[in-house]
């Protein structure tokens, strides 16, 4: 998995840290001067202004940096025709789906980089978005356009809004290519073709099958038992 080059922060922060402390911060002056506990998060604004400096230079306000941010982005990634192909195709703007179109068009960009360019477009007042109709009239429907409108939820969440009846529908978006469900990619050779999930083969491995016995004919089985915080993504066939 690629590492982020940079991460979704407040881009008031950032502009602040480039005019007190300069491009290349220790992670122990970030943390003083944005009183932050987690040396983790410092070093990601470490990283990600490091980054941005190289882009943006001299902005002589919060306002110019904003404004310099969103057009270097908008160049360096082609995000003018990336969502124009969005929008022509009626996908809604997420962090997976402008990874997907980004990455088509041979330019690698991580989800979490996808995100912050999303929300660093929305901060400089650069991104609008339009409400896009969708006709969803089966359970399928709504599952999958609620993942698409999220881009990224977890098995947890889709099951405390549709219910138990959810993993069924999730398996066959999954089978369908529609979805990507990372917990079910390494067990595809069994559920692929599986008729009943409830009824799998007693012997199978792995933290999403539970095993039980029919008491009345007294064979074992395996179900399948997605953990809630699985992870459920949308794809895009772009």
């Amino acid at each position: 998995m690629p590492s982020n080059r940079f991460y979704p922060l407040p881009l008031k922060n950032l502009y602040r840290l480039s005019v007190s402390l300069g491009p290349d911060p220790s992670p122990e002056e970030v943390m003083g001067k944005l009183k932050l506990r987690s040396k983790r998060t410092a070093s990601q604004y470490v990283k990600t202004l490091a980054w941005i400096s190289k882009r943006v230079k001299g902005a002589a306000t919060l306002d110019d940096f904003l404004q310099e941010t969103a057009s270097s982005l908008t160049e360096e990634f082609g995000l003018r025709e990336a969502l124009e192909a969005l929008s022509r195709d009626m996908i809604p703007l997420t962090p997976s789906s402008l990874s997907s179109i980004l990455r088509r068009n041979g330019v690698k960009v991580t989800n979490t980089e996808a995100r912050a360019i999303i929300s660093w477009l929305k901060q400089a007042g650069a991104l609008k978005e339009r409400r896009v109709p969708v006709l969803v009239l089966t359970l399928e429907d709504r599952v999958l356009e609620e993942i698409r409108g999220r881009g990224s939820v977890t098995y947890g969440t889709l099951r405390r809004v549709f219910g138990d009846e959810v993993r069924d529908v999730i398996v066959s978006l999954w089978r369908r290519g529609l979805i990507s469900v990372p917990a079910l990619d390494k067990h595809r050779d069994v559920l692929m073709g599986a008729g009943d999930l409830d009824r799998l083969p007693a012997d199978l491995k792995g933290r999403i099958f539970a095993t039980w016995q029919d008491r009345i004919s007294g064979e074992t089985y395996s179900e399948l038992v997605i953990p809630a915080r699985a992870r459920i993504e949308a794809r895009w066939s772009l």
